[in-house]
Order: structure tokens, then sequence, then C-alpha cells
């Protein structure tokens, strides 16, 4: 009976999907729009959307072009410009698919508790990692002190030692691109979403000056069915907290896993949950112009090897990964 019922939510669900990848095409495509007018070319989709930690392009003259080269570039800008303002005219498309995505994880919520439920029951549970949750990492000059709070990922589950947690590797990355010591702490709070950190992590975070904050929230707050706009709203007010403690530190937002890759959610669990860490990241962009010396990460996709034996974490090579990210990210903040 179990079965059969299990098998009915599975049927529904491969349908309530399509019906949701149907909106959202068209409301990409545009209504009374020819289709070839308004689709998204593939590539300008990959590039709004982002690939790993940001994308720019670059204009490198060669040695043979003429002295002319920077008059044709700045005749070249309003063609740029163009393109920025056909980059923004897919924003509202983009809003209205995430937006039809959400709905459809509603649609589904029975399924989703289901089988939330019966993955809890089957995926390992990991402790955190061993200390140390604080070191320095040598250099010349004035010391560089990061800051990283957040789930469990900056508590280091899934790993042996807080040395191979994010903020370490972040800090040894730092270290190495400045040539300046780096003195990091980690403040993590398992399973909490940014709503729970407010009231439970801050309190723990010492009124220590910090230079850098690294926020890495996301995944609970995808699983929790956290409204986009509050999980945008509860980051915003973390990040003004932590700030009143410990001074006034560049901050770089982590960003919201892409959940759609955790080897550990079936199918369509981790397709529902995928929309959703995806509705929090597009609420979390926009945070660049609420907040000043604060940048947001994107992350792409995350490979089935970057994750710990519960298919969940992410492992020791994904820490060491991530950690190289954040520090080039907060470059231009501590040089």
């Amino acid at each position: 009976m179990l079965a059969c019922r299990e098998e009915k939510l599975r049927l529904a669900a491969q349908l309530a999907i399509r019906q949701c990848q149907k909106s959202a095409s068209r409301m990409m495509i545009g209504i009374g729009t020819p289709s070839s007018q308004r689709r998204m070319p593939l590539p300008m989709m990959c590039s709004y959307i982002g690939r790993g930690v940001r994308t720019r392009s670059f204009h490198v003259p060669s040695r043979n072009e003429p002295p002319s080269t920077a008059a044709r570039l700045a005749a070249n800008a309003p063609n740029n410009m163009a393109a920025v303002n056909q980059k923004e005219s897919f924003a509202a498309p983009l809003r209205a698919a995430i937006a039809a995505r959400l709905v459809g994880s509603f649609v589904l919520l029975p399924l989703v508790i289901a089988q939330a439920a019966a993955t809890r029951r089957r995926v390992p549970r990991l402790p955190p990692a061993r200390p140390p949750h604080h070191g320095l990492v040598p250099g010349a000059g004035k010391p560089i002190r990061l800051l990283a709070i957040g789930e469990s990922t900056v508590c280091g589950v899934g790993l042996t030692s807080g040395e191979e947690s994010v903020a370490a590797t972040t800090a040894r990355a730092l270290a190495r691109l400045t040539g300046r010591p780096v003195a990091w702490r980690a403040e993590g709070l398992s399973g909490a979403t940014v709503s729970d950190a407010r009231k439970q992590l801050l309190p723990r975070i010492a009124p220590e000056p910090a230079d850098l904050m690294l926020v890495a929230f996301g995944v609970n707050d995808a699983t929790a069915y956290r409204s986009p706009a509050t999980f945008a709203d509860d980051l915003a007010e973390l990040v003004t907290a932590v700030r009143t403690r410990v001074g006034d530190p560049a901050v770089v937002v982590g960003g919201v896993a892409p959940l759609n890759c955790f080897p550990a959610l079936p199918w369509p669990l981790r397709h529902i949950l995928g929309w959703r860490s995806a509705a929090l990241q597009a609420a979390a962009d926009p945070l660049t112009q609420r907040l000043p010396r604060l940048v947001v990460e994107r992350i792409s996709a995350l490979e089935p090897d970057l994750f710990a034996c519960d298919g969940f974490h992410p492992n020791r090579r994904a820490h060491a990964i991530w950690g190289e990210e954040i520090a080039a990210l907060a470059l231009p903040f501590v040089a």
C-alpha cells in the first residue's frame, strides 16, 4: 500500500515538474512574441546565471595593434552598454521562471516531506570537525583577521580537523596571495538557518576586530522552505549585527549550494530543492547593493567527488577549492 502511494506521488511529481518546466520556458520566451526574438541565447544564459565565482570579459590588445586601439575600444562602448541593457531585459523573465518553480515546490510538498524523512533515516550523521577552530597562518606585515560564520560547512561536518575547513583554507590562500599573516576563527552551527544564527550563533561571536568575514548559509534555509525575500533580509540583518560586534569587516557571502547536485538526495527531491536553492541565490545577489563592502559568491555546480561519505556535506578537497574562491573574491578588499 505504501509503495503504491509513493509511486503515485512520484508520477504526480513527474507531471508537476514537466508542467513547471513548460511554464518556466514560456516565461523565458515571452507571451505573444516569436521565440526566435525573445529566447535567451545559451551563452548569454550561462553568463547571466554565472559560472564559478565571477564572469568577466577583458580585451587584451596585441603589440601589433595601432596606437588608435583605445579610441576604437571607446567607440565600442555603446555596444557594451547595449549588451548590459539586453542582459537586464532578461531579468524579469528569469524572476518569473524562479517564481513558477517555487510554486511547483509547494505543489510537490507532500512528496518532499516523504522523501526527506526517508533520506534522513538513510544518510549517516557525521560529526563536526575536531579542533582547532582558529589559527594563524604566518606571513609578513599586518595580520588579516578573518571570521567565518555559517552552518555545518563552517563547523567542518564531514572533515577530520578544523584545519581542513573553509575558514582555514581561505586563510592559507589569502596568506599566499598577499604575503601577510592571516588570523582565522570559525563559528558554525550545524543545521542552522540564518534566522537560527541570529538567535543562537551571534551571542557566541567574541567581540574582537575582524577585517574580513565569510558568511555561509543557505542549504538549511532551502530545506526549511524559507522565503527567498526573508532569507535575504535575514542575511542583511545578520551581517549588520555581526559588524556591530567585530568592527566593519568586508564581507563575502558564500554561494547557496545547488541542492540538485547533492548525491544523497533522491529524484525528484534534489530537483525540487534545487529550485529553492536557486531562488535563495537569486535573492542574495542584490545584497551587494544593500550593504557596503560586500560581495556574493555564486556556485554553478558541484561534482560528486566533492562530497563527503554522506553525499551531503563537502569533503576536504571541496573545502580547499572553496577557500581559494573565497580568497579570490576577498582579495580586492584586503590587498
